[in-house]
């Protein structure tokens, strides 16, 4: 466990990225030591380019509370709600509190292959992302048994119904939802907003005309060899899409 905790803490401290003025990356040790030794410290897990920007910036200004390990707008506020982590390596575990944010596969592999510049047509490329992403899957929407309390949020859920995914969120941290402010805020966290205030990484929200194209025919070359190789990793992840 002591292992994973410092290997946890040396990948949140590494990146070092940081845009004065519209975010703060939280960079000192104790500090995260502190959460991370809390099995019962809310984790937010999310496999990268599944939303997970979106929902921080929203939790972020609702709850006017930050998530570790970068702060968007309360920049001196040192009560976090949540600590963010993608879990690529697959190697968190113990935790007993998490939400955990997932998309459908297909716009997430080609969103994946786009932000590491690789060729989108690169069948080995495909299949080293589908089958991770297969795998954190298989992880955290069935395999684990070590959580005690568990939110699952859908990506797509998010963007055509917000009230009822979000509140969720809300019920998770044992409040009741408050409709209204939940739309104060969706308004101000529009793309642009999450664009601006990603800023330290310009690959976070693809704005160029030719993305959603492209990604059509990515859909319709490639979607079933993801869903595929999502599915090899466990066939029980037919019933979540």
């Amino acid at each position: 466990m002591m292992g994973r905790t410092l290997k946890l803490i040396q990948q949140l401290v590494a990146d070092p990225s940081s845009v004065k003025d519209l975010s703060v990356r939280i960079r000192d040790e104790k500090t995260l030591q502190q959460y991370i030794d809390d099995p019962y410290f809310p984790f937010f897990i999310s496999f990268p380019r599944t939303g997970s920007h979106w929902l921080r910036l929203l939790m972020e200004l609702y709850f006017e509370r930050p998530s570790l390990v970068r702060i968007f707008y309360y920049k001196d506020s040192r009560d976090f709600i949540s600590l963010h982590t993608h879990d690529e390596d697959l190697d968190v575990g113990d935790r007993k509190n998490v939400l955990y944010l997932y998309r459908n596969p297909i716009p997430t592999i080609y969103s994946q292959l786009k932000f590491y510049n690789e060729d989108t047509n690169d069948l080995e490329c495909i299949k080293k992302w589908s089958v991770l992403y297969g795998k954190h899957l298989s992880k955290w929407l069935i395999d684990e048994e070590w959580t005690e309390k568990k939110t699952i949020l859908r990506y797509e859920n998010m963007t055509k119904n917000l009230e009822s995914e979000f509140a969720k969120v809300t019920a998770h941290f044992d409040q009741e939802l408050n409709p209204e402010k939940l739309r104060e805020v969706a308004a101000k966290v529009s793309k642009e907003e999450v664009k601006k205030k990603t800023a330290h990484d310009q690959r976070v929200i693809n704005r160029s005309d030719n993305y959603a194209d492209s990604r059509e025919v990515f859909t319709e070359k490639h979607g079933e060899k993801v869903m595929n190789f999502v599915f090899e990793q466990n066939s029980g992840l037919k019933q979540y899409f």
